[in-house]
């Protein structure tokens, strides 16, 4: 509503609000106040008598402070104005990200479901119009709608998982990191060690599919440009209520040239722990490798 608002006020000229004509009606009054009285040189009359003080230096003093913090003002302008363009960049990612995943999983229940559905429906009527002494034939359809029906299990299983580990649900955050950890280094051939440490049994669901995802994005970035053989998942919480992740690899860390919030996966990692009011910080070890450490408190997804 509001950007329809905007645009339409766009489209019809630019009117000052009713602050900007009362700011501007008390600025020509204190104006025309100023120069009937010479509020001016009544100041500079007062101030001279106060020397000692040097009470005449507050005018000077008084600018720099306005053009210091028009200045401050002018740089938090711009810093928010690269957060907003970095926010709509996400948005847009997500977007795509989001209408991507919509397309693969209908072209997967269009071609897998569609064709195993119809070898269910051929075997079946077959069954039905099979004559008797026919066994042999109805044995080998029977067979094939237990074989279709298998492969829909197995697709809606991996469908399930792709939205939502079931693990997550049914076991809790370690169980499902640790077989997030195991999957990952079976299919990248990429040793990865998981050490949770006191994490609590009961963790809100945010939290859980929060770190579940950082987690995920992190262990990608490593197959995709750590060039690591090694990679470590830490996960513990300590006394004071804050949950502290750490995901670290031998790889070749941060390149120099990358921008100062990062790519888009790093930057979905920033929004995904800011929105659980969380910290997170990429760390080029000394040696080789990057860490990547966040901390979050616990009672943030229930914020």
């Amino acid at each position: 509503m509001e950007h329809h608002q905007l645009g339409g006020a766009a489209r019809g000229g630019v009117r000052p609000g009713p602050r900007i004509i009362v700011c501007s009606t008390l600025a020509l009054a204190f104006f025309l106040l100023a120069a009937r009285f010479d509020l001016s040189e009544r100041l500079g009359r007062a101030l001279l008598r106060q020397e000692h003080w040097q009470l005449d230096e507050l005018a000077l003093s008084l600018l720099l402070l306005v053009l210091a913090l028009a200045g401050f003002a002018v740089w938090r302008g711009r810093q928010v104005a690269a957060l907003l363009a970095q926010n709509r960049a996400l948005t847009q990612r997500l977007l795509r990200a989001q209408e991507a995943e919509r397309c693969a999983l209908a072209r997967e229940l269009h071609d897998e479901v569609g064709q195993n559905c119809t070898a269910i429906r051929a075997a079946a009527s077959y069954i039905l119009r099979a004559r008797d002494g026919d066994q042999a034939n109805v044995q080998a359809c029977a067979a094939s709608i237990a074989r279709a029906s298998e492969a829909l299990h197995a697709m809606v299983r991996s469908m399930l998982h792709r939205l939502r580990p079931p693990v997550l649900d049914s076991l809790g955050l370690a169980p499902a990191l640790q077989a997030l950890c195991d999957s990952w280094a079976q299919q990248h051939g990429i040793a990865c060690r998981f050490a949770p440490h006191c994490i609590p049994a009961m963790l809100d669901d945010s939290t859980a599919i929060a770190i579940y995802r950082l987690v995920q994005e992190g262990l990608t970035n490593v197959a995709r440009h750590a060039q690591a053989d090694r990679a470590t998942v830490e996960l513990r919480a300590d006394a004071g209520g804050t949950l502290h992740l750490a995901i670290e690899d031998n790889g070749r860390g941060l390149r120099q040239d990358t921008p100062e919030h990062g790519g888009f996966g790093m930057l979905g990692m920033r929004e995904r722990v800011a929105g659980l009011r969380g910290h997170i910080h990429w760390i080029n070890a000394l040696g080789r490798g990057l860490r990547i450490e966040v901390a979050m408190p616990l009672a943030a997804g229930a914020a």
